[in-house]
């Protein structure tokens, strides 16, 4: 985006949706702080403020916001688990990665997928 705001979106489609809810199970997707930290991202906590109403049915999400200090840029990242897909969003910018679009971003993604 013109303000530096870079997303990226991974869609990984399993054989079928037990391996995807495996997944959410197994300790990678957790609440307190994502299984895998983001290549050059510091620590992540989970996203308290995601509102509820932005659940889509279908789906299950889980996101996690970069905490101070962060280096050059702020990355927030959410889990969508979707039938047979996982979907991972990244959303990274330059002194802060604010909360709207990406929450706009991840509720988008999750429609598609639901």
């Amino acid at each position: 985006m013109p303000d530096g705001t870079r997303t990226r979106v991974y869609l990984l489609q399993f054989g079928t949706a037990n391996v995807v809810e495996n997944e959410f199970a197994s300790g990678n997707v957790a609440y307190s702080a994502p299984g895998h930290q983001v290549r050059g991202a510091g620590a992540s906590v989970f996203d308290e403020h995601f509102p509820d109403a932005a659940t889509v049915s279908g789906t299950e999400r889980t996101a996690y916001v970069e905490t101070k200090p962060y280096g050059a840029e702020q990355v927030r990242q959410a889990y969508v688990a979707a039938g047979d897909v996982f979907a991972v969003i990244l959303q990274s910018r330059g002194g802060g990665a604010p909360a709207i679009p990406f929450r706009q971003t991840v509720t988008l993604q999750s429609q598609l997928l639901g």
